[in-house]
C-alpha cells in the first residue's frame, strides 16, 4: 500500500511540475534569427505632425547677435535640459499651428520634420541673414491596451522607441498575451491602419513597423484558450492538492500501523 501511494505521490509532483512549465521558444521576443536594424530616421522623418506633438526649434544665422530677435527664443530652447520639454518646446495646437515669436502662427499639420525645417528656413529668411532652423520632434503618446500589466496612455520624449519598449513601459505582457497577435493601430493623416504584430519574428526588428510612431494604439490580444487554461489550471490544482493530501494521510496511517 505504502509503495502504491508513493508512487502516486511522485506521478502528481511530476503533473504539477509539467503543468508549471511552458515551452521556452513560444515565450521569447524575437525567438528567430535577428536581420540588420532599419535606420531610425527614417522611419521618423515620414511622420507627419499631428496636434499634441510637441517642437523643439533653435534658429542659428548670420545676423548679430543684437539685431537678432530670436536670440533669447534660441537661449531658452538651449536651456531645455534644465526645464520642462513641454515648456520649453512649441506645442502643435488643435488646429495644427504653432506660434513662432515675432512671426506668428505657422501651419505644421501634415508636415514632415525635415518639411517644417525647410518651411522655416525660407519664413526666416525675411527676418534674418541665412538662417537655419534646428526641428525636432520632442515629445509624443502612445497607448498600450489588453493583456499587459498596466493598460494605459503613455507619453515619452525619447524620440527611438520600438514596440518591444513600448509593452515593457506597459509593465510587461501577462501570462495570457498572445505574443503571436498584437495589433498596431496607426493614424497617419487622419486614416487609421490596423496593421498585426508577432513579436517571437525576428523579422519584426527590419519592419517599419517595429519603431512606434506619435499617437500608435498597440493592443496585445489574449490567448484564445485562456479562460480555459485559467479555469483548468485552477481545477486540476485543486484536484491534485486534495489527492495529496490524502495521499500524505493515508502514508501517515500507514507509518503509525506498522
Amino acid at each position: 500500500m505504502r509503495k502504491i501511494a508513493q508512487n502516486i505521490f511522485m506521478a502528481i509532483l511530476c503533473i504539477e511540475l509539467v503543468l508549471s512549465c511552458a515551452p521556452a521558444k513560444n515565450q521569447t521576443y524575437l525567438y528567430n534569427a535577428i536581420p540588420s536594424r532599419p535606420a531610425h530616421e527614417e522611419v521618423l522623418k515620414e511622420y507627419r505632425l499631428q496636434p499634441g506633438d510637441v517642437l523643439r526649434i533653435v534658429v542659428v544665422s548670420l545676423t548679430d547677435r543684437e539685431f537678432d530677435i530670436f536670440k533669447d527664443e534660441s537661449s531658452r530652447q538651449n536651456n531645455g535640459n534644465r526645464e520642462d520639454p513641454i515648456l520649453s518646446g512649441y506645442l502643435v495646437d488643435s488646429n495644427g499651428y504653432i506660434s513662432l515669436p515675432f512671426v506668428g502662427d505657422i501651419l505644421v499639420q501634415r508636415l514632415t520634420v525635415p518639411e517644417v525645417r525647410e518651411k522655416l528656413d525660407q519664413i526666416l529668411s525675411e527676418y534674418l541673414e541665412s538662417p537655419v532652423a534646428n526641428v525636432r520632434l520632442i515629445s509624443f503618446d502612445y497607448t498600450v491596451m489588453g493583456e499587459v500589466e498596466n493598460q494605459g496612455r503613455f507619453e515619452t520624449f525619447d524620440k527611438k522607441v520600438n514596440v518591444l519598449e513600448a509593452v515593457g513601459s506597459a509593465g510587461g505582457l501577462t501570462q495570457f498575451a498572445d505574443f503571436k497577435s498584437v495589433k498596431l493601430i496607426r493614424t497617419e493623416d487622419g486614416v487609421s491602419t490596423m496593421h498585426y504584430l508577432n513579436l517571437l519574428d525576428g523579422d519584426l526588428q527590419g519592419s517599419d513597423l517595429y519603431y512606434i510612431k506619435p499617437n500608435d494604439v498597440i493592443i496585445v490580444d489574449q490567448l484564445k484558450n485562456k479562460n480555459f487554461r485559467l479555469n483548468s489550471s485552477r481545477n486540476i490544482a485543486l484536484v491534485l492538492s486534495a489527492v495529496t493530501a490524502a495521499l500524505t494521510i493515508i502514508l501517515a496511517v500507514d507509518n503509525l500501523s506498522n
